[in-house]
Parts: C-alpha cells; structure tokens; sequence
C-alpha cells in the first residue's frame, strides 16, 4: 500500500487522474489520503515531469517561507482533486458532468490561462505557466483537466476501477481497449486470486 505521493502507482493514464487517484482507496475503506502537504503536491508534479527542477525549488523555497500560503494552496489542491473525481466518475457512469464541479475546475483553469506563458518546446513553441506562484501548482492540474474534458470525443472514455478497496480513475491506453483495472499487476492480480478462492470453495 501505498505511503504518500513519493511511491503511489501512476496508472491513471494522464495527470489530472493521477491527482484525483491520490486517495489509496474510495470503496468501502476510503484512504489514506497521500495528499497531506504542498511538498506532497509538488512531488506528485516532479513524478508526472510537469515542472523542472529549477522551478520546482523555486516553490519549495516559497512554501518554506509562507506556509500558511502552502497550506490554503494544498486545500484548494483537495477540494480540486474532488471534483476531477466526480467529474471523471460521472463519465464512467454515463452521466452528465455535475455542474458545482465542472464550476470550480473550470475557474482554476481560467486563472492559470491568464498567467500562462509561450516557451520553447522541443522545435516548436507550447503555453505554459512561469510556476513563479504556488497557486500555479493547482492550476497547472485543473488546466489538465480541462483540456481532458474538451478531448473527450477524440479519447476512449475514462473508467472506474471495479477492483476492492480500490475505485481509482483511468483511460485506457491498451491496444484492445477492454483493459478493467487501473493495474493489471495489483487489481488485476488480486481479482483473479479471489475469484480461484472462490471457485476452490465451491469445487
């Protein structure tokens, strides 16, 4: 089991999933929460390759010195992380985006777009934020968000994982399309050991 955003799976397929799967659990026994400070938040960046290391100790240097700032930043953090959640659990159920959510996701977005920035890109050119703000942190991911949603004809549909103890979010990226876990190695795996039991009991 995962112990904090240092050493969880990355299996959600994209960056705004990997931010709502920072719960280790959301069936019937919901955590731990691995999200519990900004350093926890800029990890899971520094992991995704969403930010360089000069600017990532740009925003350690700057929650060191106004931690209140980092702490209402981590909480904006939670309370975006649920609703990418709602959201992307609504689509796995073939409902419509819950609209308090699609709100709060889209304003993070708006104010991260207003302090974007168009840098160098490998041969080319790509907005991004400055990340010269701790808020920019949060932002960044519900900008991912966003960008997640207006794909949504052009990708296959996000899914829920129906493993125990588990309910991660994920798009399947595998060839066949019929993939049912966020991973084949831990849900997968635990799955087919519980469904041999259960037959073994009833043989």
């Amino acid at each position: 089991m995962a112990t904090s955003t240092a050493d969880m799976r990355l299996s959600g397929g994209h960056p705004a999933l990997d931010l709502a799967n920072t719960v280790d659990s959301r069936r019937d026994r919901w955590g731990p929460d691995l999200l519990r400070s900004f350093e926890d938040l800029l990890i899971l960046t520094e992991r995704l390759d969403l930010i360089d290391q000069q600017a990532a100790s740009r925003l350690r240097g700057q929650a060191e010195n106004d931690p209140r700032k980092a702490a209402a930043v981590l909480a904006d953090g939670l309370a975006l992380r649920e609703s990418i959640y709602r959201l992307f659990l609504s689509e796995d159920a073939g409902e419509s985006y819950p609209v308090a959510d699609l709100s709060l996701v889209e304003d993070r977005a708006r104010r991260g777009r207003a302090h974007q920035i168009l840098a160098a890109a490998g041969a080319g050119y790509s907005w991004t934020l400055p990340f010269d703000d701790l808020s920019q942190l949060t932002q960044f991911f519900a900008i991912e968000a966003v960008e997640l949603l207006i794909e949504r004809d052009r990708r296959r549909s996000v899914r829920e994982c129906k493993g125990d103890n588990c309910g991660w979010l994920f798009i399947d990226h595998s060839k066949s399309g019929r993939r049912m876990w966020c991973s084949d190695a831990s849900c997968g795996s635990h799955a087919r050991i519980k469904r041999f039991r259960s037959r073994m009991k009833g043989a």
